[in-house]
């Protein structure tokens, strides 16, 4: 008998720790939603405790402007993200050819004529914190004047499909 319940209570525990575990939730995905890529950057990856970089390079980051969004201010975008595949749209050389905006440490926002030619049908959802990538844009951040990263939202897109006119 004693056996039993020591068995039991064994199991219990075993069940309490199970069900105690800390896990990342899965964030809520949005509904379909269109918008642009409007802009493009790479930066150094940096770690997130004290922001020290890596010597990693971040993927190419993609600015995105959803459709009939009115944060068309001096940075048209209202959140950024890395998960585009390279191949999906065939941008011209000379977008991808520059880093970041060296003026502010910004993304590279395309020219008004390339604004609306680069669109996506997507849901997205806020990357889980392993999935979170932290990243710094040339100097910068040494000098106290960087591009406000910190007003948009990284996020991850799922079901997109690419758009064509």
């Amino acid at each position: 008998m004693k056996a039993l319940i020591k068995i039991l209570f064994i199991c219990g525990i075993i069940v309490l720790m199970a069900f105690s575990c800390e896990k990342e939730d899965t964030p809520e995905l949005s509904d379909f939603v269109e918008g642009y890529i409007v802009g493009t950057f790479k930066c150094s990856e940096t770690d997130s405790e004290n922001g020290q970089a890596t010597g990693s390079e971040t993927d190419r980051g993609y600015c995105i402007l959803l459709e009939g969004s009115e944060n068309t201010n001096s940075w048209p975008l209202d959140f950024y993200t890395f998960h585009i595949p390279s191949d999906l749209f065939d941008f011209p050389a000379e977008i991808l050819s520059v880093l970041c905006d060296w003026d502010n440490c910004g993304p590279v926002f395309f020219p008004d004529s390339l604004r609306n030619e680069y669109k996506l049908s997507f849901k997205y959802r806020n990357p889980k914190e392993s999935e979170r990538i932290y990243f710094i844009c040339g100097p910068c951040g040494a000098a106290g004047l960087p591009f406000p990263w910190q007003d948009y939202n990284q996020v991850i897109l799922e079901n997109f499909s690419k758009n064509t006119r």
